[in-house]
């Protein structure tokens, strides 16, 4: 568990002190089971791609070494992407029990967001980057994109209700704890490298390609506050905001053509994502039982 989850942690033991201190005061007990769902929008922060590999080859449009093909100089290579991800869907389903102003809750969750993917930088592992000789007229046409992020959560919840505050809404707020299991579909790289001064000669040999769907479990933390307006002594609907920090989605893919392939076949790539920061908003409903 790194710092993230750690912090909220850490205002979730706060907020749980603070509130408990008014235990003692509270009113008249409540208890009973509950059953509830959400649905509504997220919003992901931008989120920073990184990858590496330790492929060995010179290509015809770099100025590392006269001669392209492989070179014991080359360390590997490394990138960087920028990630936009667009507004989204999310909903929840969530079971509790009511333990006078305090509920504490099994929920899961699913939200997804399209990306926008924006190149940033490619360099040597060791920080080199590459400068086109003069007169080179290799053109490498290369294209990458990635479909989305849908994000899958199982998490501990404890809540503290206001229950004293208005007559048939109660605001709360909470803090919850878990696990997120995180798949970034639909990630796409190619590149085809061509001489527009000799069409005949053939570079196809350092062509590469890959498609894959990427995935990671990682601890996540949220924040949540929100209100519910009581329909009935059973029936309850409300307003939910969440806030989720998770770590970075780190994880292996293949390559369907590449030049290392003639060395290892199942030549990797190594792909971290930052960690995505997590805002929604849902429109929710309760349904409470009895002891």
């Amino acid at each position: 568990m790194r710092l993230s989850t750690r912090w909220v942690f850490g205002i979730g033991a706060a907020l749980m002190v603070v509130l408990s201190s008014g235990e003692a005061d509270a009113g008249p007990g409540r208890s009973g089971w509950y059953v509830g769902g959400g649905i509504g929008v997220n919003w992901t922060s931008q989120i920073d791609q990184t990858g590496r590999n330790r492929d060995v080859y010179c290509y015809p449009d770099s100025g590392f070494c006269s001669t392209p093909g492989r070179n014991e100089t080359i360390p590997g290579y490394r990138w960087a992407y920028d990630l936009d991800l667009d507004a989204g869907s999310a909903f929840e389903i969530s079971v509790g029990r009511m333990f006078n102003q305090w509920r504490l809750e099994l929920s899961a969750s699913q939200r997804n967001n399209a990306i926008q993917q924006k190149f940033k930088d490619i360099a040597l592992l060791d920080g080199r980057r590459d400068t086109r000789p003069p007169g080179n007229m290799v053109e490498s046409n290369g294209t990458f994109n990635i479909d989305d992020l849908t994000t899958r959560t199982l998490s501990v919840n404890a809540y503290y209700d206001f229950t004293d505050v208005f007559a048939r809404i109660t605001p709360y707020v909470g803090v919850g704890l878990g696990v997120a299991f995180v798949e970034v579909s639909g990630v796409h790289f190619s590149t085809r490298y061509a001489d527009t001064a000799d069409q005949s000669r053939d570079l196809s040999g350092f062509d590469s390609r890959q498609d894959a769907d990427l995935s990671d479990t990682v601890f996540m933390g949220n924040l949540y506050a929100g209100a519910d307006y009581s329909l009935t002594d059973e029936t309850a609907l409300g307003m939910k905001l969440t806030y989720s920090l998770m770590d970075d989605v780190e994880d292996a893919g293949t390559y369907s053509k590449h030049p290392m392939h003639q060395e290892d076949p199942a030549f990797p790539n190594h792909t971290t994502f930052s960690g995505p920061r997590q805002f929604s908003v849902m429109l929710t409903v309760k349904y409470l039982f009895g002891d």
